[in-house]
């Protein structure tokens, strides 16, 4: 066989030692280079794929892939690494076939049973997709990654305890996995136990970690000069596609006072689509930013010039908060996306309102500043195919809650059950994404029957895409349910503009008091109760006078419409104000 080329072994070392060294960038020249200087080297070949999958540019990936397979057919590193390249481009029966190929050839493995658990999961096939994370944990029992794709698993199977045991487990083996640190935060948000005090104090451990790892670097400066040109706000988000954060982005976006504001998107969206295409239109500045490290990322913002950055996600998965750590805007701001605090110090304040977070023990347990937004700190834009309000047809008393079911507690499932059980022949129909999950369904209706409610007074419905309108299917209901302590918003206000009232439970922390929130600023206060009893007796109230709801469903659509929650210019000008006014306090300190 024909040694390989000096200066091609020369590039490939280089690679290896790059990759390793957290530069997939430059490994991926660097192998790049050396497969020119040697044609049929499968090595560059196959670690340029895995260079480029790291960097998120998945079609290159798969190319050089596909090549280096060409040249050994049976290499598990590459067979198995194209499984997860497929995976993250959607094609998902075709990962799990190579990751199933990719099990034989190496059993004792834990990454082909990981690949394969990601596509099986991605199909919906649920207990596939945990007995192979299971088996990737028994040839790997310290796995944080398996631990943590199981425990996905089981969150898309209403086994929230579980799942979020698994979140847990998986941050404590491996505490620099940044996911598994985040999705157990966010989970952490669903439980009951937890107070504004302990959330604080996890997500203060984050930043803490988080801050330990990252170069100490110091502040971007303000630039003196920001009254005498317009204000540029950077925000940035995985969020920029059709997803629940766009309607509250949508208005504010399109309402900036371009003569004042110069909006600049930083986009992490790993599959844009028409959403996508909408925010670009609309930003002075869009940067596709999908795949860049913290750092880069951080030094393009600060080269950028931006004056106020807003995160826009939290916790949630595609977000690296690690950008804010780095300070690369002299005003740091979280907003919409995460409804509790981040942890991290580094960003200056937090938008809520007074009834959100009421001045007083919320301030105290945040990292943020809370900036509290008069008028609320949301506003709505209802989808352009929202269908009119429909007629109440002659049917039974009709109950709703078409909210994520991870926020569906044990006390939520009690609490709807005393409501079925006062209203005899009453329905009860929820709808959401994880209901597609034979597991999930099965699970959930497993937990009404054990408090008296029949299976047939339950009909759970999967999510349906933003084209097929699914906002009709609130014409079947009467009366929403909002979930609780993990309030929804965006669900809220779209039944609201279906014409259905939403009975709320305040709760005592900013993601239980959303809906209070939502429903005072309506001008529908006595939707909110106080507590359990109160809820109950609400719903019961709303749903015991049909002629009434009939009444309702008429005017509600136009309420809100007319209400400060769908006023954008005012909603914009007030977000303004606020992100000056914290520029203006960081040009005093100096």
């Amino acid at each position: 066989m024909t040694a390989v080329d000096p200066g091609a072994e020369a590039h490939f070392e280089r690679g290896t030692a790059l990759l390793a060294g957290g530069d997939p960038g430059s490994a991926a020249e660097a192998f790049a280079a050396a497969a020119r200087l040697r044609p049929g080297w499968m090595a560059p070949l196959a670690n340029r794929g895995i260079a480029l999958h790291r960097l998120g540019r998945q079609a290159e990936a798969e190319a050089a892939l596909v090549a280096a397979l060409d040249l050994k057919p049976d290499n598990e590193v590459v067979i198995t690494t194209l499984a997860g390249v497929l995976h993250a481009r959607g094609r998902h029966a075709e990962a799990a076939a190579l990751a199933e190929r990719g099990t034989m050839l190496a059993p004792d493995r834990p990454e082909p049973w990981i690949n394969l658990g990601l596509a099986r999961h991605a199909e919906g096939r649920l207990d596939e997709a945990a007995a192979a994370d299971l088996r990737a944990l028994a040839v790997a029992p310290d796995s944080a990654l398996a631990t943590y794709n199981l425990a996905h698993v089981r969150n898309d199977q209403w086994r929230s305890p579980e799942a979020l045991a698994g979140f847990q487990r998986a941050a404590a083996l491996d505490p620099a996995y940044l996911p598994a640190r985040h999705a157990l935060l966010f989970n952490l948000l669903y439980s009951p136990a937890e107070t504004e005090q302990s959330l604080h104090g996890a997500h203060a451990a984050f930043a803490a970690d988080l801050r330990a790892g990252l170069p100490r670097v110091a502040p971007a400066p303000v630039d003196p000069g920001w009254r005498a040109r317009r204000l540029r706000i950077g925000y940035v988000s995985p969020d920029f596609r059709a997803h629940s954060c766009a309607c509250f982005l949508r208005p504010l976006f399109a309402a900036h006072d371009r003569d004042a504001v110069s909006v600049h998107a930083y986009a992490l969206v790993e599959r844009p689509d028409g959403e996508t295409a909408w925010f670009r239109g609309q930003a002075d500045q869009w940067r596709d930013v999908t795949g860049l490290a913290a750092g880069e990322l951080a030094t393009l913002i600060r080269t950028d010039g931006i004056d106020v950055l807003v995160d826009l996600a939290g916790h949630t998965r595609g977000q690296p908060l690690a950008v804010f750590a780095l300070r690369p805007a002299p005003v740091q701001v979280a907003w919409l996306g995460y409804p509790a605090t981040t942890g991290l110090a580094e960003i200056d304040a937090r938008f809520t309102d007074d009834l959100a977070d009421p001045p007083g023990a919320a301030d105290r347990w945040h990292a943020e500043r809370l900036v509290r937004l008069p008028g609320g700190f949301l506003c709505y834009e209802a989808p352009a195919d929202a269908p009119g309000v429909a007629a109440r047809d002659a049917r039974p008393v009709t109950l709703g809650s078409f909210n994520n079911i991870s926020k569906i507690t044990p006390e939520t499932v009690a609490a709807w059950s005393r409501i079925l059980e006062s209203l005899p022949g009453s329905r009860l129909v929820l709808k959401g994404q994880l209901l597609v999950h034979e597991a999930a369904r099965a699970t959930l209706t497993a937990a009404f029957a054990a408090a008296g409610v029949e299976a047939t007074r339950i009909e759970l419905r999967p999510w349906l895409p933003r084209g097929s309108q699914p906002l009709a299917a609130y014409r079947d209901i009467d009366v929403a349910l909002d979930t609780f302590p993990y309030n929804g918003t965006t669900t809220t206000f779209e039944a609201l503009w279906m014409g259905v009232p939403v009975v709320t439970l305040r709760g005592q922390r900013h993601a239980a008091r959303v809906g209070a929130s939502i429903l005072t600023h309506l001008g529908r206060p006595e939707w909110i109760a106080e507590d359990v009893d109160g809820y109950v007796a609400t719903a019961l109230g709303l749903a015991a006078d049909l002629e009434a709801l009939a009444v309702r469903r008429r005017a509600l659509r136009d309420e809100l419409r007319r209400s400060g929650l769908c006023a954008a210019p005012a909603f914009a000008r007030r977000f303004e104000a606020a992100c000056r006014a914290l520029l203006a306090e960081a040009t005093t300190r100096g």
